[in-house]
């Protein structure tokens, strides 16, 4: 195909050096003859290019397209269909756009696109029915339309909380938001808001269930272990109910220890505004004070208990929580465990630098299908025998709740022979004994 369109400007060209050639026999004149046929063949290039030029500047309209043959045609026409193509790209991207734009203004969360500088690019109805922002607002600062403190501080460093932060929203007082920070690009971000305020009221209603339910059980627990206390030491009480009196003393025992633990989960799952003080605790001596106590009691003499801390290793927590996992699960591994087994408590800091408490048993082992399931309330793998040796099932998904709030992750490992429960807390919250000198 080019090679036809060339052949027509080769014949055109042809014929204009024949042309200067009879000029110049005619006349005799071959220079003169030959200059003019040379400028004549530049002026109709110089007027196709002209046309060229209009029909580019005139929107490259078709019924305008310019009248040529050879390669002036071949140009026209692939610059024409260039920008077909071009028209056509643009339209499936803009219905593209309008269907992106579609589907983020139904989501129910609000969605509001933010330079760097925090200035709208963006947003969907539902942010402006959350946040109180208008298309109109678009170019402006959201810290500025939007004056909240919390949300403020949170757009400056969004790093320091990843999981977002909780205000209520400026528009309607009755909801409760969660904003989260996401990265686009560079220079990007989306702001993801969203209405957490049923999921807020079930978390009362829940809390609100379990203290009122805790505290009507509490006060007819105690009279009975009152009571069953009594009978339990009573000199006269017959030998055929002492076995039944011993077993309903331990049950009422565990249903407290029940009702003490489904609390702290509760205070653990919801922690609300006020959060616990935290403090610089040093896991080593807490190892050192709880450790015996447990072998002295819970082990016995069925269970040998050693544990190894570094003493400048510490951790930036709770201290109560941190106390709960150590005991649910130095306690977890003995009651899961047969007589004999050794188990093995260490804290240390691993190699990327995380504080790490590892409780490692040479039991039997957990198998793998039950992995997964051990941090659910009130899941057992030997439900007969941890309820013999006074087990509530709440214990690991204490210690979860306890290393979520702290961004730890508790891992689980296990095979025939060997189990190993490692709650590992993040760097940032790593404090070495040197550094808490200074």
């Amino acid at each position: 195909m080019a090679y036809d369109y060339w052949k027509t400007e080769v014949r055109r060209l042809t014929g204009a050096l024949l042309l200067g050639v009879v000029l110049g026999l005619i006349s005799g004149y071959w220079l003169i003859n030959f200059l003019l046929v040379a400028c004549l063949y530049i002026g109709w290039v110089l007027y196709k290019l002209r046309q060229l030029q209009a029909w580019l500047i005139g929107g490259q309209k078709a019924y305008r397209m310019p009248d040529s043959d050879g390669v002036w045609e071949q140009i026209t026409y692939l610059i024409h269909k260039s920008k077909q193509k071009s028209q056509s790209r643009k339209k499936k991207q803009r219905d593209l756009l309008m269907r992106f734009n579609n589907i983020m203004a139904a989501l129910p969360d609000g969605a509001v696109l933010l330079s760097q500088e925090h200035e709208i690019q963006w947003m969907n109805r539902s942010a402006t029915r959350l946040l109180g922002i208008a298309q109109t607002d678009t170019g402006q600062r959201i810290d500025n339309l939007v004056r909240i403190p919390e949300l403020s501080s949170y757009l400056k460093q969004p790093e320091q909380n990843p999981h977002g932060i909780r205000f209520i929203s400026p528009r309607n007082e009755n909801l409760s938001l969660q904003a989260v920070m996401l990265p686009l690009q560079k220079h990007m971000f989306l702001l993801n808001v969203r209405d957490i305020s049923q999921r807020i009221q079930l978390q009362q209603s829940r809390k609100a269930f379990i203290a009122n339910a805790s505290h009507e059980l509490r006060t007819p627990l105690t009279v009975l272990s009152g009571y069953l206390e009594l009978m339990e030491h009573e000199p006269e009480l017959p030998e055929t109910l002492q076995s039944p009196i011993h077993q309903s003393r331990d049950q009422a025992r565990r249903m407290g220890q029940i009702i003490n633990d489904m609390l702290a989960l509760s205070r653990l799952e919801s922690p609300g505004d006020r959060q616990p003080r935290e403090d610089t605790i040093p896991m080593g001596e807490l190892l050192d004070n709880m450790l015996p106590a447990i072998q002295d009691t819970l082990a016995g003499d069925s269970h040998l208990l050693e544990w190894k801390a570094d003493p400048e290793l510490r951790v930036l927590g709770v201290e109560k929580d941190l106390i709960s996992v150590i005991n649910n699960l130095v306690e977890n591994a003995v009651r899961h465990t047969p007589e004999g087994t050794r188990i093995s408590v260490h804290w240390q800091q691993d190699i990327s630098g995380r504080a790490c408490l590892s409780v490692q048993d040479n039991g039997p082992g957990i198998p793998q299908q039950h992995l997964n399931h051990l941090t659910e309330r009130f899941y057992r793998v030997d439900k007969g025998r941890t309820r013999d040796r006074g087990g509530t099932g709440l214990g690991l998904a204490i210690v979860k709740h306890v290393m979520i709030n702290h961004q730890g992750h508790l891992d689980i490992r296990s095979e025939p022979g060997e189990t190993v429960f490692i709650a590992c807390f993040p760097v940032e919250r790593v404090v070495r004994e040197a550094d808490f000198a200074f």
